[in-house]
């Protein structure tokens, strides 16, 4: 009995060897057996990459799957918390400042998985645009049923249509090295028209300077303002088209200008230069020195102080005197004739709509009614602070204070709705083209919102908090629906 019983003990030892062996095994070569499946230790679990592609486990766990839904809980078991490396196409980026962290990634149809980026990646989300084609990381946390099928967290961006991430961010850092070298050559190599300083003059580009510190560039913000300090105080030399000018009182002597798109550069004259801002018109194209100031590192990429004007057009400032004194010479109306060629403070005009092509703060005069709602349509508003309206971003940022958390109730077209397990309650809303207005429920308001469909009209409420874009629309808190008009189904 004792030998049958050590002999039993024995097999039974070598058993448990060979299936611990295999385990292994197993594991190392990618089977769904893993080791978290035996709580065996596995160093560091955030770390752990499974090789499947998106297509594999669409295909388990998507919207044409044969599993049951307990067998898609079961096998989603195995891979939620684990890292995958795919690649697909940027189908949209986060709307606001609230979830500016999120891209969406299309794989097959629409939107298929949800990127969660940290606070560290901002720089490199700001690079990315619709469209583009990415390698990305990134941790499996949560499973949907429906063509946006999962979320992942702790993401990262690998590659941008084929050039790595690394390489943009060494590029930009190149670019910056390159133009400040090129900032500090001496006056012997500069043409003899160049603007001389005290440190001699900087050889630098609007698009150099853009690339490294506009909007589209991946280089941190803090690498920005120390990159900036050494810019700042810097001549330029550039050549652009008069966007606007001051409208009155302190902004007289502001001048902005543009390179690509929009205002690009604010010019601040000194007030001995009065002259010079009352010659020009806009769309001028000019040539004009000065020396960096300020960053802004948005479309307005930063304002120049000092400033000169060289040419307007294609004649010299000196040019340009010598045609007026002719002019004086054989009329006394000169004044007259100057005037005729200047940009006079454009008159503002109080429509019935209250809303100006350009309009001072002080002036605005904003009533309300007696259920708490100011007195103001959609278009009204959006001809101050919408594309149309060549004010600065400075400018509107100060008018906005004057219509910032009022309330308004507009009539409009809903674009889209629904609700994120991050960004809340939201619905997109058409006044013109596209989604003008993202407008946020509160949860309790669900039921109301997910009972409405795309292209129905609703007559709705809000709060102000966030003005338009260039891209991004108005942002509505405390959103209400008042009214809807179901849209009418169409038929073959």
């Amino acid at each position: 009995m004792i030998n049958r019983k050590n002999s039993i003990l024995f097999i039974s030892g070598i058993l448990s060897s060979i299936l611990f062996i295999s385990t292994l095994i197993f594991a190392k070569e990618g089977t769904s057996l893993l080791f978290d499946d035996f709580n065996f230790p596995t160093g560091n679990a955030a770390e752990e990459f499974v090789t499947i592609s998106f297509d594999d486990l669409f295909n388990i766990l998507g919207n044409y799957s044969t599993l049951t839904d307990s067998q898609k809980e079961d096998s989603w078991r195995e891979y939620k918390g684990k890292y995958v490396r795919w690649e697909g196409i940027v189908n949209y980026k986060g709307s606001s400042k609230d979830d500016w962290n999120r891209i969406g990634i299309r794989h097959n149809v629409n939107t298929n998985v949800e990127l969660m980026f940290d606070e560290d990646k901002k720089g490199m989300i700001k690079v990315i645009k619709k469209g583009d084609n990415v390698t990305y990381t990134g941790k499996l946390s949560l499973l949907f049923e429906r063509d946006l099928l999962f979320r992942l967290e702790d993401a990262n961006i690998e590659t941008i249509n084929g050039i790595t991430a690394d390489d943009l961010n060494s590029k930009l850092e190149e670019d910056a090295a390159l133009s400040l070298q090129s900032s500090q050559i001496s006056e012997t190599s500069i043409d003899s028209e160049s603007v001389e300083s005290p440190e001699g003059e900087a050889i630098l580009s609007f698009d150099g300077l853009n690339k490294i510190f506009g909007k589209h560039s991946s280089i941190t913000q803090a690498r920005k303002e120390e990159l900036w300090k050494q810019y700042r105080g810097k001549y330029i030399r550039w050549q652009g088209t008069v966007n606007y000018r001051g409208l009155g009182g302190n902004d007289l002597r502001r001048v902005g200008i543009r390179h690509t798109t929009g205002t690009n550069v604010e010019l601040r004259f000194d007030e001995k230069k009065n002259d010079l801002v009352q010659m020009i018109k806009r769309e001028d194209n000019i040539t004009y020195t000065g020396k960096l100031s300020e960053l802004f590192g948005r479309n307005l990429l930063c304002s120049i102080e000092d400033v000169d004007i060289e040419k307007i057009g294609d004649k010299t400032i000196t040019e340009i005197h010598e045609a007026a004194s002719a002019v004086s010479d054989t009329d006394s109306a000169t004044e007259n004739a100057i005037d005729n060629d200047v940009i006079k403070e454009p008159e503002i005009v109080m429509a019935e709509s209250m809303a100006p092509t350009v309009i001072q703060k002080d002036e605005i005069e904003i009533t309300e009614t007696q259920d708490g709602f100011i007195k103001l349509s959609f278009d009204e508003l959006d001809e101050i602070f919408g594309k149309k309206n060549k004010m600065t971003e400075s400018q509107k940022d100060t008018l906005w204070e004057k219509y910032n958390n009022k309330y308004v109730r507009w009539t409009g077209e809903i674009m889209s709705r629904g609700k994120g397990r991050v960004s809340g309650l939201r619905m997109g809303i058409k006044h013109k083209k596209g989604t003008d207005v993202e407008l946020i429920f509160d949860n309790e308001k669900e039921e109301a919102v997910l009972q409405t469909e795309k292209d129905d009209k609703i007559i709705y409420t809000g709060k102000l908090v966030t003005r338009r874009g260039y891209i991004l629309p108005y942002k509505l808190e405390d959103g209400n629906i008042e009214n809807i008009v179901k849209a009418q189904s169409t038929t073959e």
